[in-house]
């Protein structure tokens, strides 16, 4: 009898569980006054939510820009600022340093105005992006999980059969890792939010001359690369052709010689002289 029971409570459960993922889909019901229901439970945004994101591009005076860039970077540890991705890299008519900062929002705009003070600002753009839905959602999910959890110990305490303990196992398991991924995701929404990031370019312009002695290095590196890959191809090309044209060459040989005809041979009395 207690095991008819307990799958009859095990059957309850899933029903709620496929009842309460239709809720997190965005089904939506209201409890009847005076009843408290999780199941049932509507959606209630708490504050906005917001994630902030900018980029920055900035041009300085030539020769400068590594001491412009150390500054810049003493200035923004000491801000507060999380610093990451640091490249450097050298084109054609100039240099660049880039680097990625995470700080809080509310410095963002202190941040941005000390940032025009390094040099001139070729660049500024900052995205606003709305996340108080996602992170609801995920607060509704997540609490639904907990109380999934809760039912789940208490049919594991009221499980005898094995088999039944076994299942009930297999559903705490789920539930489990579900709410570990959900806690997850939420936790790097709340980083993004508590942390705006900023995409930083810094860079200065190459003199002309340098300019143009990289354009001919340039130049002459392409001719030769050229020439280099045209003998490769001439030399395949006649390392391919030759067996080919000496097989040829001995299959007409051997054709013409078939075609050749004999010369006739000249009788025995023709070679006796004639009487005087």
């Amino acid at each position: 009898m207690n095991g008819d029971c307990l799958k009859l409570a095990v059957l309850s459960l899933c029903v709620f569980l496929i009842f309460a993922g239709c809720i997190e889909q965005g089904v939506t019901k209201m409890a009847p006054p005076g009843e408290a229901s999780y199941d049932m439970m509507p959606v209630a945004y708490s504050n906005q939510q917001v994630t902030k994101q900018g980029i920055v591009t900035i041009k300085v005076a030539e020769g400068t820009l590594a001491d412009k860039f150390q500054s810049m970077k003493t200035t923004l540890k000491a801000e507060g600022a999380i610093t990451s991705d640091e490249t450097y890299n050298e084109y054609g008519d100039r240099k660049q340093y880039t680097i990625t900062i995470r700080i809080p929002p509310t410095k963002f705009e202190k941040i941005n105005s000390m940032l025009k003070e390094v040099g001139e600002v070729k660049e500024l753009s900052v995205q606003l992006e709305d996340v108080t839905k996602q992170y609801d959602n995920l607060d509704i999910k997540i609490k639904n999980r907990e109380l999934e959890l809760e039912r789940l110990y208490e049919l594991y305490n009221k499980s005898n059969e094995v088999t039944d303990i076994l299942e009930v196992e297999k559903e705490v398991t789920r539930v489990e890792i579900d709410l570990e991924e959900l806690n997850t995701e939420k936790a790097a929404l709340v980083s993004k939010v508590e942390l705006s990031t900023v995409q930083i370019t810094i860079y200065e312009e190459n003199p002309a001359t340098q300019q143009l002695s990289l354009s001919l290095e340039g130049l002459a590196q392409a001719f030769f690369g050229a020439l280099a890959a045209g003998i490769t191809v001439l030399v395949l090309g006649v390392g391919f052709a030759l067996p080919l044209l000496l097989i040829g060459g001995i299959i007409w040989f051997g054709y013409k010689q078939m075609r050749k005809k004999p010369k006739p041979r000249t009788p025995e009395h023709s070679r006796i002289p004639p009487p005087k």
